[in-house]
């Protein structure tokens, strides 16, 4: 069995795991968090931010492999989930995350921080590590 801790599978998971983080603080310390917009809107820019630095490191370096989920998480045994880290899919993610980064960055400064600009973050973050995913389930070098 490989190392499950692999750079691939790290571009999704940053957002996501920022993502319900933020979220169970939220139904935790509703109030509370609810004044905190900075803190929240710079750890989702942060968590696109690295997945793009990691995407663009693997980019730069032109790694390209693909990754079995199958062999790491038992739950995908029977399927054939296959992540395609390629030149093609990088460029795909490197470019919707930092559009996903402008798009908090105007929401941060045009939107009133109100009682559901933290939920907008999180869903946000949440949106973000699912299409990032789903651009890693598909092979966008044999479709093009």
């Amino acid at each position: 069995m490989g190392n499950f801790i692999n750079p691939t599978t790290l571009i999704p998971l940053i957002p996501l795991v920022t993502s319900l983080f933020i979220l169970i603080l939220l139904a935790s310390f509703n109030r509370t968090l609810n004044r905190l917009t900075k803190p929240v809107t710079a750890l989702i820019a942060l968590s696109l931010l690295s997945s793009a630095f990691i995407s663009s490191f693997d980019y730069l370096k032109k790694i390209e492999e693909e990754l079995v989920l199958a062999e790491f998480l038992k739950f995908f045994e029977e399927k054939n989930l296959v992540l395609h880290l390629n030149l093609v899919n990088e460029k795909i993610i490197i470019f919707f995350s930092l559009i996903m980064i402008l798009i908090i960055g105007i929401s941060f400064y045009k939107l009133p921080r109100k009682k559901g600009y933290v939920s907008l973050m999180i869903s946000l973050g949440l949106i973000s590590s699912s299409v990032i995913l789903s651009i890693l389930l598909i092979d966008f070098s044999a479709v093009i």
